[in-house]
């Protein structure tokens, strides 16, 4: 018979049984091709840090299946060949069961092709529609995509009357993305809504004095600025000087980065900017959970952060409904998902475009450069699919396997 003190013992080492086990555990690796330095280093060190603290949270809840997770990375610069390089070493030399192949929309879209090759599940945080419309259903994003952030965008601008849009953008694959979805979007909506002027500058530039002179000089209603990394706050700070006062002006969800916010102050003042639903914005209570725990542990919270977090709850909840690391496997159960509760609002994976989550708020800059003291002042959700293309499953998964999918998520088209 237990007797009270060994039935108290027993019960003592069931408790503490799972974090031993955790411990004891082959961990599941992660591998991370990340930005730690270059440009890209303001998007791919805070993502990466959050991931490393999404690990962190995830293991004291019992990791993937029981076993911890360990987060495997290498530098990318930002830069498509060295992320090729990082994504080989990830699956070739380290043995990763999931990868995240690159720190920005090219490196992704250059280096999951290793992960393919090794038949991994994948995420990325980029927002160009690219490396998901070409992935073959191996690759999800972490992120509400460049077509609905930049769309709620669009909306709002037509909705606040704005009719003549001149827009600057950056010289390479993001400038360039921005440019021609914003003018596809905005256009869209008809009623004589026109990007009137783009002009580029160079990744790095720090002067566009000549470019703003252009778009002043057009007759304009409305500015939107799609600049990225160090040249993001020089190239506003230059946008405000050159253009009117009155003129509405937009960018994206890089205006809510305290970085940013403090290295510009008063200037980024009215301004409106996209982001996702893990945004200080959102009271939701999960969203804000994540984002006290970021604060908490890394100092500040930036929507990058948010990336991380959707990425690696997302990959945790496949390979558990799996109960497998097969690549395949685990991402047919990333297709299955439906309203899975994320930070950035409910995954919802749709099979025709790839995408999960599809909804963003519009958010103004407030005077005093404190982001979560912003307003929200517009939310934008999207249901149909947002590419003409559509994915092709075929190679990972059979020629069957859309229907079947089409079917489960009741799509057609």
């Amino acid at each position: 018979m237990l007797t009270r003190r060994k039935i108290l013992a027993v019960g003592a080492a069931l408790a503490v049984a799972p974090s031993r086990l955790l411990a004891q555990a082959d961990p599941v690796l992660l591998g991370f091709s990340a930005a730690l330095s270059g440009d890209a280093a303001a998007y791919g060190k805070p993502y990466l840090d959050a991931a490393l603290v999404a690990a962190e949270e995830l293991n004291r809840s019992g990791g993937i299946a029981g076993r911890p997770i360990k987060i495997v990375y290498y530098d990318d610069r930002g830069i498509p060949d060295q992320a090729l390089q990082a994504a080989k070493k990830l699956v070739f030399n380290d043995s990763v069961a999931a990868l995240h192949p690159g720190s920005t929309s090219g490196a992704i879209l250059t280096a999951m092709t290793v992960g393919k090759q090794g038949k991994l599940p994948m995420w990325g945080y980029g927002l160009a529609k690219e490396y998901v419309t070409r992935g073959e259903g191996m690759i999800f994003r972490s992120a509400v995509p460049d077509q609905v952030g930049i769309g709620a965008l669009a909306k709002f601008a037509h909705d606040k009357g704005l009719r003549r849009i001149g827009l600057l953008h950056v010289d390479h694959f993001y400038g360039e993305s921005v440019r021609d979805t914003f003018t596809h979007l905005f256009e869209g909506h008809g009623d004589g809504a026109k990007v009137v002027i783009t002009a580029s500058h160079p990744d790095g530039s720090r002067d566009v004095s000549s470019q703003l002179l252009s778009i002043a000089g057009a007759n304009i209603d409305g500015f939107y600025m799609a600049t990225n990394g160090s040249a993001f706050a020089p190239v506003l700070r230059q946008s405000r000087q050159f253009l009117p006062e009155n003129i509405p002006f937009m960018t994206d969800s890089e205006l809510s980065y305290p970085s940013f916010r403090k290295e510009l102050g008063e200037l980024a003042n009215g301004a409106f900017y996209y982001s996702s639903l893990m945004s200080e914005l959102n009271d939701d209570p999960l969203n804000q959970k994540w984002i006290g725990l970021l604060k908490t542990e890394l100092g500040s919270f930036q929507e990058i952060m948010g990336r991380a977090v959707v990425g690696m709850t997302v990959l945790k909840e496949a390979m558990e409904r799996a109960k497998s690391f097969d690549g395949v496997a685990v991402m047919k159960e990333v297709h299955k998902l439906v309203d899975f509760p994320t930070p950035a609002g409910p995954f919802n994976y749709d099979p025709r475009d790839g995408e999960g989550l599809k909804t963003a708020l519009v958010g103004e800059a407030m005077p005093g450069g404190d982001p979560s003291k912003d307003r929200q002042v517009a939310r934008v959700g999207v249901t149909e699919a947002i590419y003409p293309e559509r994915i092709n499953f075929d190679v990972y998964f059979g020629a069957g396997y859309r229907d079947e999918i089409y079917r489960l998520k009741n799509v057609t088209g």
